[in-house]
C-alpha cells in the first residue's frame, strides 16, 4: 500500500466519520449545557437567593434593634424606666416594632423586657414557654443580658413545633429588645422545588434542612450535616446517591447547602454516551472497508494521471486557492459596509466585480504590470471604504514598472496581508508599494507601519516560505511566493524582512521581462523552473 493510499484512506475515513464526530461533539455540548443549565446554575440562583434572603433578615432587625439601643443611649435615665412612666413613649415605641417585625411579613414576633424579664412592650403579652421557663442563668436571655453592644443571633429550639426559630436582640442598658422570626417561616420561604437546602449554624449544628437526609444518622450527632455535604461546590455521594452540592457563610458565620440530587440525570447521560459509542463499534469496521476501497480506487486514479501532472497544475492550483480566499474575505468587507455605510458598500460591490472579471475570466497567466496595478487599486477601493481615515495608501516607482509583465493579482494577497497585520499603535493602517529596476530584476516592496513581528513568528514566516507543503495560513504569501518560483525558478520569489523604525516589509522579485514569450517557450520555462526548484 502507498502513503498515497494510506492518506486517502485517512481522509476518506475522516469524512466518513466526521458525522458522527459532529453528533458526538453535539451530544458533548448538549450535555454539557443541560448540566450548566439544570445543575449549576439552578443550584447557584437557590443558594443565592436563599442566602440573600436570610441576609435581608438579619440586616432589617439589626437595624431595628440598633435603632433602640440608639434610643436607650439618648434617653436620660434608660429607655426602660421612661417607658413605663411614658405611656405615649410606649406606643410610639411599639408601633416602630411593630412595623419592622410585619415588614418581612414573617410573623416575626418582637419583645422589650427589663432585666428581670419583665415584658414592657411585645407582640405578646406573656415570653413563649421554651424563653420563660428557661432558668436565670442559662439561655438566650440569660446570654442576651451579659452580651454587649453586638447584636446576639441565635437559633431557639422549642419555640416553634416545625423547626428552630431565629432570635435576633441586643442588651439595653436596663433591659433587652429582640426579634423572633418563627421557624416554619423560614422553612416555606426558603424551600425549593428543585433541590434542598440546609443550614448550618457557626458550630456546624443543623438549624433548618428542608430534607432529613443530609444530616448524620449515628446517635452522637443527630444535628450534624453528612460529612460527604462538607464542600462549596462539587459532587457528593450519600445511600449511594449523587448529590451536586454548593454552599455560602452568611455574614455570621453560618453556612448555606443547597444539595440537588443527580443521580438520574448522570445515568440518563451515561446511557446516552453508552449507546453512542456501541453504534460507533459496530459501523467503525464498515466505515473502514469502504474507505479502504474508495482510497484504493481514488489512488489508482491519480497514479494514472500522474504521468500527465505538470507545473502548469501546480500555477492553476495555487491560482485557485487564490480566488476564493479573496473574493470570501472582500465580501465579509463588504458584509459589514452595507449595514454601516450603504454609499460606500455599492461603491465596493462594483470594485469587486471589476476585480471578478479580471481574475476570473482573464486567460493570460503573465499580465503588463500596467494592468495588474489598475485593477489591484480596485481592490484598495474596498480598503478605503472599509477603513476610511485609518487607511494611508502610497505608491513609489511604479510608473517605471509599468511596462514590464508579472503574474495576474500578484500584488493583492501582499497588500490583503499588509492591511491586516500592519495596523499601528494609533490605529491607523499605512502601507507603500515600492517599485525598482536592480540586475535585470523586478522588485516590488510591500511595506507597512505597524507594529512589526517578533524574530520568531519571522523565522516561522520563512521556514514556511521555504517549505514545499501547503501551509494552514498565509496562504497568501505562500501562493505568491510559489506562483514566482514555479513560473521563473528558485532564484526568484518572495521575502520577508523587519524594519528598523517598526513594520514588516515583504520584497517580491520577478525578472524584468517587458515581452512576452509564446505559449509553447513559457511552457518550457514552467518546467524547467519546476525542475530547477524541485531539485534543490
Amino acid at each position: 500500500m502507498t502513503s498515497f493510499q494510506r492518506d486517502a484512506q485517512k481522509t476518506l475515513m475522516l469524512y466518513a466519520c466526521g458525522p458522527v464526530l459532529l453528533f458526538l461533539v453535539l451530544g458533548i455540548v448538549l450535555i454539557a449545557a443541560s448540566w450548566q443549565h439544570y445543575v449549576v446554575t439552578r443550584s447557584d440562583d437557590v443558594r443565592m437567593a436563599a442566602t440573600g434572603r436570610m441576609e435581608a433578615w438579619l440586616s432589617l432587625y439589626d437595624e431595628a434593634t440598633a435603632a433602640v439601643v440608639a434610643e436607650d443611649a439618648e434617653t436620660h435615665g434608660g429607655l426602660v424606666p421612661a417607658l413605663r412612666n411614658d405611656a405615649n413613649a410606649r406606643a410610639e415605641l411599639s408601633s416602630k416594632l411593630y412595623r419592622a417585625a410585619n415588614e418581612s411579613r414573617s410573623g416575626a414576633l418582637f419583645f422589650l423586657l427589663d432585666d428581670e424579664r419583665r415584658i414592657v412592650l411585645g407582640s405578646w403579652k406573656y415570653l413563649p414557654a421554651s424563653l420563660d421557663q428557661t432558668p436565670a442563668d442559662l439561655g438566650y436571655l440569660s446570654r442576651l443580658h451579659r452580651a454587649e453592644a453586638e447584636r446576639l443571633d441565635e437559633w431557639l429550639d422549642g419555640v416553634s413545633e416545625t423547626a428552630p426559630d431565629l432570635a435576633i436582640g441586643r442588651r439595653l442598658s436596663q433591659g433587652m429588645v429582640f426579634f423572633l422570626l418563627p421557624g416554619r417561616f423560614l422553612m416555606q420561604e426558603l424551600y425549593s422545588p428543585y433541590l434542598d437546602i440546609v443550614v448550618t449554624d457557626e458550630y456546624d449544628n443543623v438549624v433548618l434542612a428542608t430534607d432529613g437526609r443530609y444530616l448524620e444518622t449515628d446517635g452522637r450527632a443527630p444535628r450534624k450535616l453528612a460529612t460527604p455535604f462538607h464542600m462549596t461546590r462539587g459532587l457528593a455521594t450519600s445511600a449511594g446517591e449523587r448529590f451536586y452540592v454548593t454552599s455560602d457563610v452568611l455574614s455570621t458565620g453560618w453556612r448555606v447547602t443547597t444539595a440537588l440530587p443527580v443521580t438520574d440525570l448522570l445515568t440518563r447521560y451515561a446511557m446516552g454516551m453508552g449507546s453512542f459509542f456501541v453504534v460507533l463499534l459496530i459501523f467503525l469496521p464498515l466505515l473502514w472497508q469502504s474507505a479502504r476501497r474508495e482510497g484504493d480506487a481514488r489512488a489508482r486514479a491519480v497514479h494514472e494521471q500522474a504521468a500527465r501532472a505538470t507545473a502548469i497544475a501546480d500555477i492553476r492550483r495555487l491560482e485557485s486557492q487564490f480566488q476564493p480566499h479573496f473574493l470570501f474575505n472582500t465580501l465579509e468587507n463588504i458584509k459589514y459596509m452595507i449595514k454601516l455605510e450603504p454609499e460606500s458598500a455599492v461603491r465596493m460591490v462594483m470594485a469587486l466585480s471589476k476585480l471578478l472579471r479580471y481574475s476570473i475570466h482573464g486567460q493570460e497567466r503573465l499580465v503588463r504590470f500596467s494592468e495588474d496595478l489598475a485593477y489591484t487599486h480596485g481592490f484598495i477601493e474596498i480598503q478605503r471604504c472599509r477603513f476610511g481615515e485609518r487607511f494611508l495608501y502610497e505608491e513609489k516607482g511604479l510608473e517605471s514598472a509599468s511596462h514590464c509583465f508579472v503574474p495576474r493579482l500578484i500584488l493583492q494577497p501582499i497588500l490583503e496581508n499588509a492591511i491586516k497585520y500592519g495596523e499601528s499603535d494609533d490605529g491607523t493602517i499605512h502601507v507603500v508599494v515600492t517599485a525598482r529596476h536592480e540586475d535585470e530584476r523586478l522588485v516590488l516592496d510591500v511595506c507597512d507601519d505597524g507594529g512589526g513581528m517578533e524574530a520568531e513568528e519571522l523565522n516561522r514566516l520563512r521556514a514556511m516560505l521555504a517549505s514545499e507543503e501547503d501551509p494552514a495560513t498565509h496562504t497568501g504569501l505562500y501562493n505568491v511566493h510559489r506562483r514566482l518560483q514555479l513560473l521563473f525558478g528558485s532564484m526568484f520569489g518572495v521575502s520577508m524582512r523587519r524594519r528598523e523604525h517598526g513594520g514588516t516589509c515583504v520584497t517580491m522579485t520577478l525578472p524584468w521581462q517587458t515581452t512576452l514569450m509564446s505559449e509553447e517557450k513559457e511552457s518550457e520555462g514552467i518546467k524547467d523552473a519546476s525542475h530547477r526548484d524541485r531539485g534543490r
